[in-house]
């Protein structure tokens, strides 16, 4: 990843906290097919040391991996777009361009796959208990008819990436002067979009030196 110094992110607790509020990411493997992605749902341990996850079984990506190989995980964050226009510099000398600011997590690793079923059903269980936990009333495993859920652990593959290296990107205008991160926040938090709502948040976060 290439993120110089003032958007360089390597807090592990940063990086697994932002993961888990993204949730689902890229799966990149090179195999015997070239380079293959997947967009999966994914969980990442406590100690930011394992990503799990798990591929349709008739997704040949699993196949075709080399294990051999280390494995990329990408998760993307909120991102928004920057206009020249939202830096009040622009109307002081004109010697700005557009961008993009965004967060982005990459983790390296070497990939397992799992096939053993009580592995996968641990996982499904742990994934659906992640995500359902907010809600009032949330849905469980065991609510679906066993025989239904055994024919749908069977469909799938579980995948582990024991993490190597996890690094991050948090390109929130840190190497801007304070009047132009604020004219882009001000900016940002003005278009009522949900992505552009968070990146402002991130960067009065970022401008104010508090944890992320």
């Amino acid at each position: 990843m290439y993120a110089p110094g003032h958007f360089a992110e390597s807090d592990p607790v940063l990086l697994r906290d932002a993961v888990r509020r993204i949730r689902a990411g890229e799966l990149i493997t090179v195999g015997s097919d070239g380079l293959e992605a997947s967009f999966i749902p994914l969980l990442i341990t406590d100690d930011a040391g394992t990503v799990t996850g798990h591929l349709a079984r008739g997704n040949g990506q699993w196949r075709r991996a080399d294990m051999s190989v280390p494995a990329l995980v990408t998760w993307v964050g909120p991102d928004a777009y920057v206009s020249p226009s939202f830096y009040p510099s622009k109307e002081a000398h004109g010697k700005v361009v557009p961008t993009w600011n965004f967060i982005t997590v990459q983790a390296k690793g070497i990939l397992t796959v799992h096939e053993d079923d009580d592995w996968k059903r641990s996982h499904v269980a742990s994934l659906t208990d992640f995500h359902e936990r907010a809600r009032a009333n949330p849905w469980s495993v065991d609510d679906a008819p066993a025989d239904y859920i055994d024919g749908m652990v069977k469909a799938i593959v579980g995948i582990e990436l024991r993490v190597t290296s996890i690094e991050g990107k948090w390109k929130l205008s840190q190497n801007h002067p304070g009047p132009d991160v604020a004219g882009v926040i001000h900016s940002l938090e003005s278009q009522g979009s949900d992505a552009a709502a968070a990146i402002a948040r991130e960067m009065t976060t970022a401008a104010g030196g508090g944890p992320r």
